[in-house]
């Protein structure tokens, strides 16, 4: 006799699963307990197995499909039986009675056409009385088991297939005969990931086969620490947290932010930049990668004042100062102090004051007027290791440089394999203000300083 698989409901709340994929296709022969699908919830990806020994007659489901539980998934046969086809339409969820079990996933096909000849015994239930599903009289007859000593669940005091496994479950331990252990593959599989011994379970399946069921009802039994998850913990948002947070989203979502990427060969830059301090050792004056980045990014800005500039509802305002802002980490954000009037400032005092804002910017004592006024920002992380990043513009200004670490790289150079001292260097800007190719002509001054660091003497 023909029989249904429908969609497993694996929780409470459940009310439809997505076919991840079949394991089987039609003509197949299949085992009880044998997994036939892939399920997808929001949770897990379930394996659901075969009802029954039998063909796979139909699959009324397409891997991917959402269907709804209790829905018509399959139909499989018995072998040699003859099952008419069943319309998509009419494989919506069976209405089942208020008393059901709810998870019941295996009902006689409801269209069968029978061609194989009848059997030439009938077993003592056909003959009785007792009201009882064909599932529930197929299962009693195959492990002989009286129906008249099953107690009823269904409409009418009828015995369903769900009444004839409590019925195996409540039964005295006696009356089971002693066998090997039998467990379907998926129970095989949730014991282990569970950590359920199998051997302390009793199968519900046909002839005390252990099922997916009974290993889910000892995983139930196993103490609720066991599975306890640690609470989060909740870091409340710092003020400047927020802050960064509100000016951070409102650029990405005001911005028509565009980054362009370049390497450049900053040896040079390294050369000079050991060579001053060498020769300022004296004078307490200890040059960074960073102060010397400030004068030739605004050394360039003089030379390309659009990217020195901000959108307003005027228009675009072409600045006249150029304020260089400097990103400094501090232990919960960052803040970004200013180098007012950058590009009339010598080294020394770029330097001077880079180190003066820092050490306030950590010790949370910079003033208001150090914090305002910037027309560019500079942000360097080349100290933690990163090669290039996409910086986040900086309102209201229209343009930051991100800067990368300074790494020995063997290059092409004149015509040679030399070892260099590389650079990656990140401009974003704002494509509303200004187009790409002015961007990357400000990108090409910034290297060519990079590269002759000595015009920044001219």
């Amino acid at each position: 006799m023909a029989v249904e698989l429908r969609m497993l409901q694996m929780d409470q709340t459940m009310t439809k699963g997505k076919i991840g994929k079949w394991l089987v296709k039609e003509g197949d022969t299949v085992t009880q307990g044998q997994p036939l699908l892939e399920i997808e919830t929001d949770k897990v990806v379930h394996e659901q197995e075969s009802p029954a020994d039998g063909v796979i007659a139909q699959l009324l489901a397409e891997a991917g499909s959402d269907v709804p539980v209790n829905a018509l998934l399959a139909i499989i046969a018995a072998p040699g039986e003859e099952v008419e086809r069943v319309e998509v339409a009419d494989t919506a969820p069976a209405q089942q009675p208020a008393d059901a079990p709810a998870e019941r996933t295996a009902t006689p096909a409801a269209a069968t056409k029978t061609t194989a000849q009848p059997a030439t015994t009938t077993g003592r239930n056909e003959l009785s009385s007792v009201k009882a599903s064909p599932a529930a009289r197929q299962l009693a007859d195959k492990l002989s088991i009286d129906l008249t000593q099953v107690k009823a669940s269904g409409p009418g005091g009828r015995i369903l297939e769900s009444d004839v496994h409590r019925y195996i479950e409540l039964r005295e331990p006696a009356s089971v005969e002693p066998a090997r252990l039998k467990a379907s593959p998926l129970a095989r599989r949730l014991a282990k990931e569970f950590g359920v011994d199998l051997a302390a379970i009793t199968g519900s399946g046909p002839e005390g086969r252990i099922v997916r069921d009974d290993v889910l009802g000892a995983v139930d039994e196993i103490p609720a620490q066991v599975f306890r998850t640690e609470t989060p913990e909740v870091i409340e948002l710092s003020n400047i947290r927020k802050i960064i947070a509100e000016r951070m989203t409102m650029s990405v979502q005001t911005n028509a932010s565009v980054t362009l990427h370049t390497e450049v060969d900053a040896t040079a830059l390294a050369e000079l930049r050991a060579l001053f301090n060498e020769k300022l050792q004296g004078q307490a004056v200890n040059l960074s990668y960073t102060d010397l980045l400030v004068k030739i990014v605004a050394n360039a800005l003089r030379e390309h004042p659009r990217l020195n500039a901000t959108l307003t509802d005027e228009g675009i305002h072409q600045l006249a100062d150029i304020n260089i802002g400097v990103a400094v980490a501090l232990e919960d954000g960052l803040v970004v102090p200013v180098i007012h009037f950058a590009d009339k400032l010598g080294l020394s005092a770029i330097s001077e004051q880079i180190k003066t804002l820092a050490e306030k910017a950590r010790n949370n004592q910079l003033t208001p007027s150090e914090l305002q006024g910037g027309t560019f920002t500079l942000t360097n992380l080349g100290n933690f290791g990163v090669d290039a990043f996409t910086p986040i513009i900086n309102p209201p200004e229209c343009a930051i440089l991100g800067v990368g670490r300074l790494l020995k790289k063997p290059v092409v150079h004149n015509d040679e394999i030399a070892i260099r001292h590389m650079l990656a260097l990140s401009l974003t800007f704002d494509h509303r203000v200004v187009d790409g190719a002015p961007a990357a002509q400000f990108l090409q001054t910034v290297s060519q300083y990079i590269q002759n660091p000595y015009l920044l003497l001219v």
